[in-house]
Parts: C-alpha cells; structure tokens; sequence
C-alpha cells in the first residue's frame, strides 16, 4: 500500500536539481486544504488566469484530492511519472 510521493527533476541545462524526499500524502492533503481557503480570492482577483486553468480551479476541492489519493494508495508502489530527454532533463514521480 502506498503512503508517500517522491519528486526528482533534474535539468542540466537550466542548472536544475531538485530532489524532494518520500512526502507522506496525509501532508500533501492537509497543505491543499489549507490551499483550499485561498481558492475564493484567487478566483476573485486573478484576472489573467487562462480559462482552463479557471475552469480547473472552480471544480477542485478536497473530495476530488481525497479521492486521487485514495486511489494511489490502493496500488503498491510504482513510478507515475518517468521521463528523460537526450538533453539532460529527468522528471520522475514515483508513488511510495
């Protein structure tokens, strides 16, 4: 059962490397909860949102968050995301 998320992007052209340690999803959920009370004045006031990037806002909330987490953590453990390019730049997200 997973529990956490790991982040590595490396870009060597951009001088990029960041390496995040396993982040249990129990903080990930409480950071966009509280990110969540935000939501309401960034929808006010942030006139140059592109209107997909609205639209995305508008729907989310932390059911939806909840249930993605729920759902990464019914599976073992796994690499989400794992790309690299013939220049240098490495993205992985791997589920804990």
């Amino acid at each position: 059962m997973a529990t956490r998320i790991k982040v590595k992007v490396i870009d060597k052209k951009e001088n990029v490397n960041l390496r995040l340690p396993g982040i249990p999803f129990w903080i990930i959920s409480s950071l966009f909860n509280l990110a969540l009370l935000f939501k309401p004045l960034i929808l006010k006031y942030a006139d140059d949102l592109e209107e997909q990037a609205r639209f995305a806002l508008e729907e989310l909330d932390y059911g939806t968050i909840k249930e993605i987490f729920d759902v990464l953590r019914s599976y073992e453990k796994f690499d989400l995301v794992d790309m690299s390019n013939g220049e240098g730049t490495q993205v992985k997200i791997s589920i804990l």
